[in-house]
This record gives C-alpha cells, structure tokens and sequence, in this order.
C-alpha cells in the first residue's frame, strides 16, 4: 500500500510540474510574442490590421526580436541598425498600408533567409496556379493553370516585359521584397510572383509567342477559386520498363506515407528517380522517413542521429533531381542523401536554407512573422553547413532554353543517360 502510495505521488508531482511548465511556456510565449502555428490570420496587404498611427510601435516591436533572436545576423554581414533607421526614415511620413506592408517585406528580405518573413500578408490580386518557370535570366509561362490560360497566357510564353519594364530588371528590383539565402533562388522567388501584385489589378505583360511579340493585359484575380482537385504531393509512373519516377513536391502531410506506397510499385525496377525541384520544404522528419526508404544501411542524417533502412527499402540505383527552389526539408534530404552516398544528385545547388528551429511571432496590432532561431548544430554531420550555402550536385546541370521549348526536360534526360553508362 505504501508502495502504492509513493507511486501515484510521484505520478501527481510529475502532472503538477508538467502543467506547470506548460502554463509558464505559454505565459513566456505570449509575453514573448511568441504564437501557434494555428492562430495566423491572414490579411491582404491594404486590409492589414495596422493603423497607419501604428506603424512605428508595431515595426519596432518587430525589429527588437529580430534583433534579439535571429541568430545569423553576423554570419550574413546585415546591418541591423542601419536597416532600422532607414525604416524609420520612411514609416514617418508613411500613410498607406500597402506600403507599410510592403516596408515590412523589405526589412524581411534584407535578412537573406527563406524562413525568416511576414507570415500573414497576401497579395490583393494575383493568377491562381504554378505558372512560371525561370531558367537563367529568362523566365517562361509553364503548364499554365485554367486561370492563367483564361488570362490570356499560353504555355512557353516568354515574358520578356512586365508593365513596361524588361523582365530581368523587373525580377531584380522585385527582389528586394523576396526573402531568400542564395542570389539564384533570390532570382527564381522573384520570378514567381510576376503574375501577383500589390497595386493594381491589371498587369501588361510583353510576350514572345510562338517567335512573334505581342502584348497582353491581364485582369488578375482578388480571390482563390477552389479546384476540383487538389495537387497531390506525391506523383509517380514508369519512365520506362526499367526506370521508376517519383516526383515528391512537399515534405507535408502524409507525403512520405504516398511516397511508400508510389515505392510499392516500383520497386522491382533496377532503377528510380526522385524529383524534388517543386519541393519548398515541410517537416524534416518526413524527408528522414523518406531517406529510410532509399539509403543501403544504417546512415548518419543532416542532424547527426542516425536512421536505418526501412523493412521495403528500396535496393536499385537512385538518382536525384534537384534544384534552386529545394529547401527547408527538402534541402535537409538532400545532404542525408549526398552525404549517404546512396544517391545521385543531378540539377542546380538548392536553396541554401534547411531551416532549423522555427518560431512564429505576432505583434500587438496583428501582424505575424516567423524567424529562424537557429540549429542545435551549424552542420551536418560532415560538416556541410545548414544554412547560407545551396548543396551542390554531382552533375550540374542547367536547364536549356531550347530544351523547354521543345519539350524536353534537360535535367530528367541527362539522368536517364546517366543510367545507361
């Protein structure tokens, strides 16, 4: 009985401590400004939650935590006190909440950090779908959505003018809006937006068409239409009788549980691709659930435990598209698999930001903003560092323009002559 007794004391104690901790995390949290992923509320830029009387005291609730939380301030050479006062200079006499949220987009981007930005602040107008693709300096209309091919857009367009203004010059001022580690995916972020807008919902764009250049004006959407099918972040099929093609667009949800099962039917093919150029990242443990699925024995991972195959892993050759939009968990993948040796990386160097440990903030007026607070270790096990740099593939490999234009996808077939030597 005493037994007894001293065991469910020491079982209440522990409850007691636990919801104790919990209520002082919270309480830290809120005093903090610190909030759950699932408060977000989400505003477009001229309907933002914040007076233009309130401007200053919200910037600088924004800026005293970046200040005192983000951790790569040194690594990235930012001058955080002078970015401060440059803000300051212009919130002044700033009346607009399109602007003020675009000030606060800016301050973002001058973090160069993918994971670092405003959470919380939509564009007013925009073409719904993945439209563009950038390759190089010249960007291209690829695989248009309904809405994009209703605005008047045709697959491989070449957008060579945006409002008045040569594409490239275009994509680099908008830059300065873009958050992002790597000055290619710098480039290509930038690139994805020119079919949204701040200001107008009316867009002219100049394109080359079919050899021919034309002029179109395009009326933007103000809001998202349901489609009847939802992207699946998992596709699959058979490139041939001996290749296998996995293309993962997300380490979210149930990704890795899809990719199992799209491996189910591959895997007696001598040979699999995985595709993961569309992939902005997730959760990092899918992208370790899915390396067990790849690599021959027991692996050190980017974060330094270790991870065995799974019971089905897959036993033929791997090779790995991969490219500038690779990032967060995605890029985590990416270094287990080079570093395994397991795999074959072919493409562009990814985004150069892994991530780490994530917290969400909000200010007092409502706007919410995320920051990486950095990694219990700077580098993989290796020594690959986690954020800053893009991982290299094995084979560089450039998309071709004349490629695109013909249909073909560079990258894909120099993996599949890879897989014939």
């Amino acid at each position: 009985m005493c037994k007894k007794f001293v065991i469910l004391s020491i079982v209440l104690f522990g409850l007691i401590v636990s919801i104790s901790l919990v209520f002082l995390l919270n309480r830290w949290n809120a005093m903090h400004g610190q909030v759950d992923w699932d408060e977000v509320q989400w505003y477009t830029a001229d309907k933002i939650p914040v007076s233009p009387k309130d401007f200053q005291n919200d910037f600088e609730e924004i800026f005293e935590q970046v200040k005192e939380k983000y951790p790569y301030t040194a690594k990235k050479h930012i001058k955080l006190d002078s970015i401060h006062a440059i803000c300051l200079q212009r919130i002044d006499t700033m009346q607009s909440k399109v602007a003020y949220s675009l000030l606060i987009m800016e301050f973002f981007a001058n973090l160069k950090c993918t994971h670092a930005n405003n959470e919380n602040i939509l564009y007013p107008w925009f073409i719904q779908g993945d439209n563009i693709i950038a390759i190089g300096n010249r960007v291209f209309v690829n695989r248009p959505s309904v809405f994009a091919i209703k605005a008047g857009l045709q697959d491989k367009d070449e957008i060579v003018t945006v409002d008045g203004v040569p594409t490239n010059k275009w994509v680099m001022h908008n830059s300065k809006y873009v958050s992002a580690s790597t000055d290619a995916t710098h480039y290509l972020l930038s690139a994805l937006t020119i079919l949204c807008s701040y200001t107008s919902p009316i867009k002219t764009l100049g394109i080359i068409r079919h050899g021919r250049p034309i002029t179109i004006t395009l009326h933007l959407q103000s809001k998202s239409v349901p489609t009847k099918a939802e992207e699946q972040n998992v596709t699959w099929g058979k490139v041939s009788s001996k290749v296998g093609y996995i293309n993962v667009k997300s380490m979210q949800d149930n990704a890795d549980t899809e990719f199992s099962k799209a491996l189910k039917y591959l895997s007696k093919l001598p040979y699999l691709i995985v595709d993961v150029r569309q992939n902005g990242g997730g959760n990092s443990w899918i992208g370790d659930n899915i390396a067990q699925n790849l690599i021959k024995g027991k692996r050190r991972i980017w974060n330094g435990s270790t991870i065995a195959p799974s019971t089905n892993s897959y036993k033929g050759k791997v090779i790995i598209l991969m490219g500038h939009y690779s990032c967060s968990s995605a890029e985590t993948f990416l270094i287990t698999m080079k570093e395994s040796g397991d795999a074959v990386l072919v493409g562009t160097s990814s985004a150069g930001d892994t991530g780490g440990i994530i917290c969400l903030f909000k200010t007092s007026h409502g706007i919410f903003y995320r920051l990486p607070v950095g990694h219990s270790s700077g580098t993989s096990s290796k020594g690959f560092p986690l954020e800053g740099k893009g991982i290299s593939p094995n084979y560089l490999v450039p998309m071709k323009v004349d490629d695109f234009l013909s249909g073909k996808d560079t990258q894909l077939s120099y993996a599949l002559q890879l897989l014939q030597k």
